[in-house]
């Protein structure tokens, strides 16, 4: 419960942010969220697997994956197009780039002008922060493949430490109407 509470109180300060300044809090994070949730997706795959494999169902990690290939090839061409693509309503650093030449040559409208070193400085951010993910995704992927492999050799790995299953006590007593 106090990982949820904090939780939802970060996503709750985000959205207030946002509604007090239009350019920062949530809008800073939103081109972020479709990325980062499939890059979180392809990290549980890739947990699957490398559990998959050392606890002795390697002929079944395929079925884990396939999908994480694919997965982690697509987000990642998507967050590559998000960092470098050349069309301003695409890419993080180009439109970073546009708006600084813009505000430099003056052709900005006051009001943008008021807020474009935020503006900028977010779009610079997001291209960061995807490059963070992007890299933390494949590090996981490395590792998990990393050892995978020593285990399939017979070298030596950390223990597996997955629980058995135990069956809960609420199924037992849970009685239907």
């Amino acid at each position: 419960m106090l990982t949820s509470g904090v939780i939802v109180a970060a996503w709750g300060y985000f959205l207030y942010i946002g509604v007090i300044d239009p350019n920062g809090g949530v809008n800073i994070l939103w081109p972020l969220f479709g990325i980062s949730n499939q890059m979180l997706a392809a990290i549980a795959l890739s947990v699957a697997t490398g559990i998959l494999v050392k606890s002795g169902q390697g002929r079944h990690a395929w079925i884990t994956g396939l999908p994480l290939g694919w997965l982690a090839l697509v987000t990642t061409s998507a967050a590559w197009e998000k960092i470098m693509s050349e069309d301003v309503r695409v890419g993080f650093l180009t439109a970073a780039s546009n708006l600084a030449d813009k505000l430099a040559l003056g052709t900005l409208p006051p009001e943008k002008a008021a807020i474009a070193e935020k503006l900028i400085f977010n779009q610079r951010l997001d291209a960061g922060l995807t490059v963070f993910f992007v890299l933390v995704l494949w590090v996981v992927i490395f590792d998990m493949v990393r050892m995978s492999l020593r285990h399939l050799r017979g070298l030596p790995v950390p223990p597996l430490t997955e629980s058995p299953h135990e069956p809960s006590r609420l199924v037992e007593d849970w009685v239907r109407d």
